[in-house]
């Protein structure tokens, strides 16, 4: 199984409130993870995070839920939190005709 690490980029409740599902967004990139100013409120959401179950598409197929979330520090007072699970990349580019 392929693992890679993916950082909390955002989330989103859905559109319909009684449904209470959020929507969560992961990133390959630190710098373009979300940011906590302390290590402790990062590691606050990781609890929230493992405890919402979050389900990713796996790069194996089917369904993976997201359990080890940790937390890095991306510079001084920027904290960032990721989980290392079989993410599906998605990828774009553009080609020159030859």
């Amino acid at each position: 199984m392929s693992m890679l690490k993916g950082y909390v980029s955002r989330w989103k409740m859905r559109e319909k409130p009684e449904e209470h599902i959020m929507d969560y967004w992961f990133d390959s990139h630190s710098e373009r993870g979300a940011c906590w100013s302390t290590r402790q409120d990062a590691e606050n959401d990781c609890t929230l995070f493992k405890y919402h179950h979050i389900q990713i598409p796996s790069s194996e197929g089917g369904k993976y839920v997201c359990k080890d979330f940790k937390v890095e520090e991306r510079a001084p007072n920027e904290f960032v939190v990721y989980c290392i699970a079989p993410f599906v990349l998605e990828t774009s580019g553009q080609g020159e005709k030859q």
